[in-house]
């Protein structure tokens, strides 16, 4: 078994932490999300990397990267700010691989390009007030007439609604007694006048916001059904695997981002005439920090390698964001006590991550479902 990176992903990690470094400072992103400003500035620069064609074929103008380097720019880009992570995930790695895999080539022709070239935006909505684990039952209602659909419902927790050009949106195209064979994935635009968009107030990552979108009747194109009629359950599940990877991959950077925080003040921090890390609880808190990390990374990093080689990893994906999460979760929590009163001062950084972490345990599936998901996996091995 290989457990090293190849030249070329150390390669990217170590330009994206330079990058990031020099245009995403700690400062930068407090001021972003105190303002609840989007970091349009960053996100252009981003671009100028390349990184929204990131799961985009050559043909369409995009990268093709394989799922390490996906995860490690998701993970460096959450290191720096979830603003940053919040924005970019929605659209460079659900919907556009969805348009790629599962879209018309009209579609592919006309959406995947200007997505490669970061100057079209994409948010996925799937969860409903009432509806968020269980998919299946949602309400939304797409009604066929005609060559178009009119939908009718709600969403909410939509990451980007506000700037996306086209909501990637689970809609109910028809009544059926297994409710997930009723649904398909319609591109609704989002600035059309009959949807409503209302950001969310909301603990961390303000720079990009989390909205609510009512669709009062909105009227869509047929040919903006992505994938099959009454398909989009299938479509949507396919994807969920490898977002809940990325999801871990984001849980790393902010692991991984407390972690290197709390040693480097540790390591300059003087009590008791010597460097705190150098006192055995505060050494072995750091011991531990780090060895959870490498442990979620492992996890994290052999389910990217499974999605890589298009083999089943469901349970996988799932394991790796329960893990990812919930380091996120102790490392952030370790860090504020190794930071001391420091921890609680803004421009510090380590109370950014910690209340950024917390979130990891909840989005792309609850890790109360995603336990439940591996024990499934459980009972059907022989």
């Amino acid at each position: 078994m290989e457990f090293s990176l190849e030249d070329h992903h150390e390669d990217l990690r170590r330009t994206l932490r330079q990058f990031f470094s020099k245009e995403a400072p700690i400062e930068v992103i407090a001021e972003l999300d105190r303002q609840e400003i989007y970091p349009a500035e960053i996100l252009d620069k981003v671009a100028a990397l390349g990184l929204w064609g990131l799961a985009i074929t050559d043909e369409y103008g995009g990268l093709n990267a394989d799922e390490f380097s996906r995860c490690i720019v998701v993970e460096e880009m959450q290191r720096a700010g979830a603003c940053l992570g919040y924005a970019f995930m929605p659209t460079a790695l659900f919907c556009a691989p969805g348009i790629q895999r599962f879209g018309t080539d009209e579609q592919r022709r006309t959406l995947l390009p200007p997505t490669a070239e970061g100057k079209f935006r994409f948010a996925m909505a799937l969860t409903e007030p009432d509806v968020g684990s269980d998919l299946t039952h949602l309400s939304t209602r797409a009604t066929a007439d005609g060559d178009s659909f009119v939908v009718r419902g709600q969403k909410i927790f939509i990451t980007g609604a506000d700037v996306a050009d086209l909501i990637f949106t689970l809609v109910r195209t028809a009544p059926a007694t297994d409710n997930s064979r009723g649904l398909s994935v319609l591109l609704i635009p989002a600035h059309d006048h009959a949807v409503t968009i209302r950001p969310l107030r909301k603990l961390a990552g303000q720079g990009t916001h989390t909205c609510e979108v009512f669709f009062d009747d909105v009227r869509v194109p047929a040919a903006n059904l992505v994938g099959d009629l009454n398909g989009g359950a299938r479509l949507i599940f396919e994807l969920l695997d490898a977002d809940r990877i990325y999801t871990a991959a984001q849980s790393l950077g902010i692991a991984q981002g407390a972690l290197d925080m709390a040693r480097q003040y540790a390591q300059q921090r003087i009590q008791f005439g010597k460097p705190i890390i150098e006192h055995q609880a505060i050494g072995h808190m750091l011991a531990d920090m780090t060895i959870q990390v490498e442990m979620a990374r492992l996890l994290t990093y052999k389910a990217a390698w499974l999605l890589q080689k298009k083999l089943p990893c469901s349970a996988e994906a799932s394991m790796a964001k329960i893990a990812a999460s919930e380091v996120a979760s102790r490392c952030a929590q370790d860090g504020m006590q190794i930071l001391g009163g420091y921890s609680y001062i803004v421009d510090y950084g380590m109370e950014r991550y910690y209340r950024e972490a917390k979130i990891q345990e909840i989005f792309a599936g609850t890790n109360q479902i995603q336990r439940n998901i591996v024990a499934r996996h459980l009972q059907r091995l022989p």
